[in-house]
């Protein structure tokens, strides 16, 4: 399992929102998170998760973070 924070936001379209619920759905029963933030437009997670899984999503979702030690 590898740590990781996704940072998406949602101003004038949900779509990377969408794509990361359905992510997440998809692969429940193997990510873990941690926690979960939201300012309205902006979502943050932090997850455990395979590396299989990880590379499912695009590279822009992830973002430095004390949670992810980058």
């Amino acid at each position: 399992m590898t740590k990781a924070t996704i940072f998406v936001e949602h101003l004038e379209d949900a779509a990377d929102f969408d794509l990361v619920s359905a992510w997440l759905e998809k692969w429940k029963d193997s990510v873990h998170v941690e926690s979960y933030s939201t300012g309205g437009w902006e979502h943050l997670w932090d997850i455990e998760a395979p590396d299989a899984a990880l590379a499912e999503l695009p590279q822009s979702f992830f973002c430095s973070s004390a949670w992810a030690g980058t």
